[in-house]
């Protein structure tokens, strides 16, 4: 993205500040209070002192310290513009403001301003001395004089001459750039990073343009976390910058929108007596004076376009390369305000969401064993909702087990009050047709399908399109990829709530009832009233005593009805006329008696019922859109339907009696579906079928006594999607060709086959054009069956032919320039046929598993490492040599030897954590018995006994020599007897796939910065050890002068935390190791590493779930973190008590 090349150095400052300086002038008096001030404050402050080293030309080093500085501080002084090495430092700092934004601040120190912009006085003279330098150089070197001095700075003059007084004005000035007053301390973050790669793509921050940029998403998502942490990385950049929070509340307020104004404008003009006398005023205001500065604004919890319009109404209000973000809940206002990019807030991760809870919970990242399962019952409650997450650990925290246990009890039924409160927010912001559906789907359609519904809520009187459309831009509600509506768990049990307040002791006088508990009594003894309005009862299965119909009567005004495992006596009489839906499971009745009043009934669903045939006589419904009487296996017969005139869909799935559909089926003109999976005893169709114009979708698969097709299907010219699967067709009919709409073709038939397809068979398929899905799998087709083109077929995406006869490719396949997906799976194909390589570059799924190749058959570099290629199961696949790949599956290939990859060979040696590289997570060779070598992978070999007997000083094991170990290798799912063995981290990646929860904090207690790594394992070693060693590369979290706290953390039984080793090693080291896998003894270290820390090891003796931490304070003399890399080499000795062995492990 447009903003990768910037950011990366926003969000890696080493420093806060750079100073810029001419040493011989100031750097035993101003300068050195200067910089006593700034580390006073706090800051991380970054000076040259090597003065007497300094060439001709900058050092790397410094280039690279300005890079990594926030601000710099640039002393002009009498001689600065003497030195060669001060004015390469000027220009580069002036390209970093430029690249970077960088805020540069000038200090004239005893000169005039306008002689270094101007080069005149001794700045003038200085140039005299430079006439040897290239003139280019030079010209440069003016520019950046010129273009520093013309910013806003400090002159020593202004304030007459007092030092201190110029310092202390620095230093507010400093800490209001870095720290301003809004500034606001954000909670504990987790999950925190791949929200932020994601949204800092929208800012685009290295465009001129000016930008708004929404969040949006539901109440207690995480809007403003995202958007107060995004501003504290990313306000150094600008000229200015405000945070308005919760706008919606402060704009009801005082002066609501003219105190905004004024907030807003005094952030970033920096000043306190601002009058703003109206909003008009405080419009031309905004325009007036912020339309030439670069601003970053951020708008919290918007909900109304009035306050988008007195605030940030325009792009032009603001300077070239602003950035105004807006937080709301409501998508519709974000598109009504035209934002140049939307981002929606995802739910937290199960396993941020873990440490959120626990950190609210136990102020720790992990639960204790005692609370272990009752955590992971309560992270899944809140489904990744951080608002949920932090009120429910903090709610937790000083309970013991049996409270929890009570307390979510409770919860499950009954939301929290902080939480109900704040999600409610959401839904009082609904207008009375809104809230209606929001409840309506919360209670019975979370999980419907799309069409259902809107067909369902149209019948009551909604105009449910629009309606969803609203509920969906305000983060209520999501429609999944296959047309379900989808709700969050939180928000289905805040209508729950809404919908129990409105009579707490009587559910027989709410608007909805879905628990079985109140349903039950409201039937039981006749409780309901006319304002129930949706019942949804399941009861289990034969334990319920049947309920009177009567049960039903005073519910005049009940419009959903569902119902499962309920038993009712009496007439259907009492069944009110105003249902919409009907849905009861294990329907009791023969047939649909006539005193059920259906005639405003939209969908009607009798799932497992006892019917043998529909209705006595023929019923008109016109408002039927659904009939789904699937698993009814006592259904002989359809009846005539020729009463449903409206009827859209007719699902008869696994209706396995039935044997007639009734010809009336020609009448309804509005069918769409027609859905007859498995009806094994149905011979043939009615004719009339075909008259069924806007049919799309035909599903007969497992029909297994069907022969043939109506010859005239062909006219069905909707028609999207045929599957004739698994039953007894062995030809289509000619007009099929002929169909332009037709998309899906299903004619799979493991099992069923009468018969083999042939050419003849299948060519009506060939000419359609719309055709983007074909299964012919089972089909028992040879490549002969494939025409010698597939040129009517430009736009097939997915081809799924596993089990036939090809023994070679077709070569009509290799012409199919759209396709994404082709399984070739057990269809005999062997050899290294090279047109397989020319297959489309286009493939995102390629399956040739089953299949008898040797040799990989195809070129693994036409397909996208991110997209799957299966080789498993084939029995006499070798050798892999193919470029690398990391989404290979090669299980159970027993005689699978050696895997190599092309490219490899020229990795350097010394690769820092290559797993990353490459992506062996997703490899998959279990079950490969015989493989012994992947390259760029592990490879294990015996430790020697020098090494032996260092491990066993190391760590005061016992004697290690002449000892076997039992490995696991989980690449292959195979066990070995061997040697103890060593593993180096450098310059391989390990394959491993076990999932452990063991991981290792590293923290910067200084700093506050903190990384987490996680562990790999290859096997347990039956009786001794291996010794692993990594080389973390950590260059923000080592500097002189700070403390450094390294603490291991499990959660695997039977894993326990022996002993930890932790070193800090300087680059050098890393390159004379190579494979070296001990310390170095103290006394070998030399100046030349640079760590002059005292903690160079620390072995930790715990035997308990949690190791205590390393702490390490490395002293200020120390200059670690100020050249090169620094590394930790860090050691974890577990041990396993399952087998009584001790395993050291990676990280």
């Amino acid at each position: 993205m447009a903003a990768s090349s910037s950011f990366p150095s926003i969000l890696h400052w080493n420093y806060d500040i750079f100073l810029s300086f001419k040493g011989e002038d100031v750097r035993k008096n101003f300068l050195a209070h200067l910089y006593s001030a700034l580390n006073q404050v706090g800051f991380r402050v970054y000076k040259d002192d090597n003065e007497l080293g300094r060439g001709c030309d900058i050092s790397t080093e410094l280039l690279e310290a300005i890079e990594q500085s926030r601000i710099a501080l640039i002393v002009f002084s009498e001689n600065y513009a003497d030195s060669r090495w001060c004015l390469d430092e000027l220009v580069k700092i002036l390209d970093c403001r430029k690249r970077l934004g960088q805020i540069v601040l000038p200090i004239f120190f005893r000169v005039d301003p306008s002689d270094v912009r101007k080069q005149k006085g001794s700045f003038g003279e200085a140039f005299v001395c430079h006439q040897k330098v290239p003139a280019e150089k030079v010209e440069s070197w003016k520019t950046a004089l010129t273009n520093a001095a013309s910013l806003a700075g400090f002159d020593l003059q202004t304030v007459n001459g007092d030092e201190s007084d110029l310092i202390k004005r620095i230093i507010e000035e400093v800490w209001e750039k870095l720290h301003p007053a809004q500034h606001s301390n954000i909670d504990k973050l987790f999950g925190i990073a791949s929200r932020e790669e994601d949204f800092i793509s929208l800012l685009r921050l290295d465009s001129k343009d000016v930008r708004f940029i929404g969040i949006y998403g539901m109440p207690g998502i995480g809007k403003t976390t995202i958007a107060k942490f995004i501003w504290n990385r990313i306000f150094p950049l600008f000229d200015g910058n405000s945070l308005l929070e919760d706008v919606h509340l402060a704009s009801k307020q005082g002066d609501g929108l003219v105190d905004l104004q004024k907030r807003l404008l005094q952030h970033i003009l920096r000043v306190h007596d601002l009058h703003v006398s109206n909003i008009y005023d405080g419009i031309n205001k905004i325009k007036r004076r912020l339309q030439y500065k670069r601003v970053l604004v951020i708008l919290d919890n918007v909900d109304h376009l009035d306050q988008l319009a007195a605030l940030a109404r325009e792009h032009d209000w603001f300077g070239a390369g602003s950035r105004i973000i807006v937080t709301s809940r409501d998508e519709n206002l974000l598109n009504a305000h035209r934002v140049d990019a939307k981002f929606l807030v995802p739910p937290l991760s199960y396993f941020s969401a873990s440490q959120l809870f626990c950190w609210h919970a136990f102020r720790q990242h992990d639960p204790p064993d005692d609370f272990v399962e009752l955590s992971r019952g309560i992270v899944r409650y809140a489904e990744g909702h951080p608002l949920a997450l932090k009120v429910l650990g903090s709610f937790l925290s000083d309970k013991t087990p049996p409270e929890w246990m009570s307390a979510f009890e409770e919860l499950k039924s009954t939301p929290h009050g902080e939480i109900y409160d704040r999600l409610k927010i959401g839904f009082d912001s609904l207008n009375d047709h809104q809230k209606a559906i929001f409840l309506d789907i919360a209670f019975f359609f979370v999980g419907t399908d799309e069409n259902d519904a809107i067909s369902i809520l149209d019948g009551c009187g909604f105009h449910t399109k629009i309606l969803l459309r609203v509920l969906i831009q305000k983060c209520l509600l999501t429609i999944s990829l296959d047309k379900k509506l989808i709700m969050h768990d939180l928000l289905q049990k805040i209508a729950r709530e809404i919908v129990r307040r409105e009579n707490v002791e009587k559910p027989g006088k709410r608007s909805r009832l879905s628990s079985p508990k109140d349903i039950r009594m409201v039937l039981k003894y006749h409780e309901g009233t006319d304002k129930v309005i949706g019942l949804m009862g399941n009861f289990p299965r034969l334990r319920e005593k049947s309920f009177s119909t009567e049960a039903l009567a005073r519910m005049n005004k009940l419009r959903i009805l569902q119902l499962k495992n309920a038993a009712f006596t009496g007439g259907c009489q009492h069944f009110t006329k105003e249902l919409r839906w009907l849905c009861w499971e294990r329907f009791p009745w023969v047939s649909i008696p006539p005193s059920l009043n259906l005639k405003k009934l939209v969908v009607l669903k009798l799932r497992y019922s006892k019917l043998k045939h529909i209705w006595e006589q023929t019923e008109v419904l016109k408002n039927l859109k659904v009939l789904d009487l699937s698993h009814s296996h006592n259904l002989i017969r359809t009846s005539d339907i020729s009463g449903l005139c409206n009827i859209e869909k007719l699902i008869f799935i696994d209706c396995i009696n039935l044997i007639e559909v009734h010809q009336s089926i020609g009448n309804l003109s509005k069918l769409v579906s027609l859905d007859l999976k498995n009806c094994k005893n149905l011979i043939h169709l009615p004719t009339e079928i075909c008259e069924l114009r806007f049919l799309q979708d035909l599903n007969l698969s497992h029909c297994s006594k069907l022969t043939e097709l109506p010859e005239d299907l062909g006219n069905l010219e909707s028609l999207k999607e045929l599957n004739i699967g698994f039953t007894a067709i062995k030809n289509l009919p000619i007009l099929i060709g002929h169909r332009k709409n037709l998309t899906e073709v299903l004619w799979s038939n493991e099992g069923y086959l009468f018969g083999s397809l042939g050419i003849h068979s299948l060519s009506p398929l060939w000419n359609l054009a719309s055709l983007t899905s074909l299964n012919l799998s089972f089909c028992n087709l040879s490549h002969n069956s494939f025409p010698g083109h597939l040129n009517g077929l430009p736009y097939l995406e997915k081809l799924l032919a596993r089990g036939n006869n090809f023994h070679t490719l077709p070569l009509c396949l290799l012409h199919l320039s759209k396709l994404k997906e082709l399984d070739l799976s057990d269809c005999d194909l062997s050899g290294t046929t090279s047109s397989i390589a020319c297959l489309s570059t286009t493939l995102k799924r390629l399956d040739l598993s089953q299949n008898n190749f040797r040799c990989l058959p195809v070129d693994l570099s036409i397909i996208p490492p991110q997209n799957q290629v299966n080789i498993s199961d084939c029995k006499k696949l070798q050798t892999i040599e193919a470029e690398l790949h990391t989404n290979l599956n090669a299980w159970n290939c027993t005689l699978l030897e050696k895997v190599a990859y092309k490219g490899l060979l020229n990795l350097p040696e010394n690769i820092i954590q290559p797993e990353r590289i490459f992506g062996c997570s997703l490899f998959a060779f279990s079950g490969c018995e015989k493989l012994v070598k992947i390259q760029g992978n592990f490879k294990l070999k015996p430790l020697t006994r020098g090494e032996l007997s260092k491990l066993e000083r190391l760590f005061g094991l016992e004697c290690l020599l002449n000892k076997q170990s039992r490995l696991h290798n989980a690449a292959t799912g195979t066990w070995m007897k061997a040697p103890i063995q060593g593993l180096s981290q450098c310059g391989t990646g390990v394959i491993a796939f076990f999932f452990l929860k063991e991981s290792i904090k590293i923290e910067n207690i200084t700093t506050g910065y903190c990384r987490t790594y996680f562990p790999t394992f290859v096997g347990y070693p039956e009786k001794d050890a291996i010794m692993w060693v990594s080389y973390w590369r950590a260059p923000r979290l080592v500097n002189g002068g700070t403390r450094l706290m390294v603490e291991v953390r499990t959660d695997t039984q039977p894993f326990n935390v022996k002993e930890i080793g932790v070193r800090l090693l300087y680059e050098e080291i890393i390159m004379q190791l190579s494979g070296e896998h001990l310390m170095i003894p103290r006394h070998q270290l030399t100046d030349a590493t640079r760590v002059k820390t005292s903690s160079f090891l620390r072995i930790i003796e715990a035997l308990h779930q949690e190791s205590p931490p390393v702490d390490m304070n490395l002293g200020s003399t120390d200059s670690l973190g100020l050249e090169g890399m620094n590394f930790l080499k860090i050691w974890l000795l577990t041990q396993v008590f399952q087998f009584q062995n001790i395993f050291i492990q990676q990280f």
